[in-house]
């Protein structure tokens, strides 16, 4: 990567420090889920922690997976992120403002962390900190699913035609990222996807021939550059096993009670969607 991009993403604290003392075990894992979270949230990370990110198994199967935290950090609140790391081993800080903005830049990070940390891991799923994801579907039926991508370069997720790049001239990217605008070129839904390790490699390889990112997250990062990258896309919305998701911005445990086959839900960002993340617990843990 380049000098300018990889200021960017620098790790704090020390990508050394960090494994040495706060992630020392982390090499075993294979599975793991990455949650964009804004700082500020930690009472999301709290209610995810207890709920659908709890560290458990389903069913019959031993399959875990990990979750962890990427939040950017200022001045104002890394004494109180330090000390949520020191007590859950769980929070990836990086030294990128909580802005839209620089949401790009923080996909990256997951990707850097993931190949200096997890370098035998297949693949990760992104996430967000206002999504209740349903654990046991994802890894009792999802999982076993996409498994036989774990060699392919490929980024599976929600790429239907709402989720295509509007193009502009506020577009400022080199000549040989930025695709011809006769193309009909989509990304994925920001709420869940999974990036193999072969494709996670080809958009960091590519990414390091960009000076500047002047464009929000997913459009860039699941868009742009992948397809710069070479790298394929898997659509969840015309897969056979019809994956779905809803966007309540409601009662997601009325949601989850009515399908139990949704793969995600998001509650409604308000003083009492923090609860709401326990009731749909509460409901998907008492469903078979």
């Amino acid at each position: 990567m380049s000098k300018k991009v990889s200021n960017h993403i620098t790790l704090q604290p020390n990508p050394r420090t960090m494994l040495q003392t706060s992630f020392s075990s982390i090499t075993t894992l294979q599975k793991t889920q990455k949650v964009l979270s804004n700082a500020s949230n930690i009472e999301r990370r709290d209610a995810i922690r207890r709920t659908w990110g709890f560290d458990q198994s389903y069913g019959n199967t031993t399959m875990q997976i990990k979750v962890f935290f990427l939040v950017g950090i200022d001045d104002f609140m890394m004494k109180r992120i330090h000390a949520e790391q020191l007590i859950f081993d769980d929070v990836i800080q990086v030294s990128i403002p909580d802005m839209y903005s620089f949401i790009a830049y923080r996909e990256f990070s997951i990707m850097l962390w993931v190949k200096l940390y997890l370098p035998n891991a297949p693949f990760y799923i992104k996430t967000e900190d206002n999504v209740i994801i349903n654990m046991k579907l994802i890894i009792n039926t999802f999982l076993p699913t996409i498994e036989h991508t774990r060699n392919e370069n490929v980024v599976i997720g929600w790429f239907g035609s709402e989720h295509s790049v509007p193009r502009g001239l506020y577009q400022k990217f080199i000549d040989a990222v930025l695709p011809p605008s006769t193309v009909d070129l989509h990304y994925a839904m920001s709420l869940l996807y999974v990036v193999t390790s072969r494709a996670s490699d080809r958009m960091l390889d590519a990414i390091s021939h960009v000076n500047l990112i002047e464009h929000p997250g997913d459009p860039f990062v699941t868009g742009i550059l992948r397809d710069a990258a070479h790298v394929q896309m898997k659509n969840l919305a015309t897969s056979p096993e019809n994956y779905r998701y809803e966007l309540t911005n409601a009662a997601c445990g009325k949601a989850l009670e009515k399908n139990s086959k949704l793969l995600m839900c998001t509650p409604l960002l308000s003083v009492h969607s923090i609860q709401e993340y326990f009731n749909a617990w509460n409901i998907l843990l008492s469903q078979n």
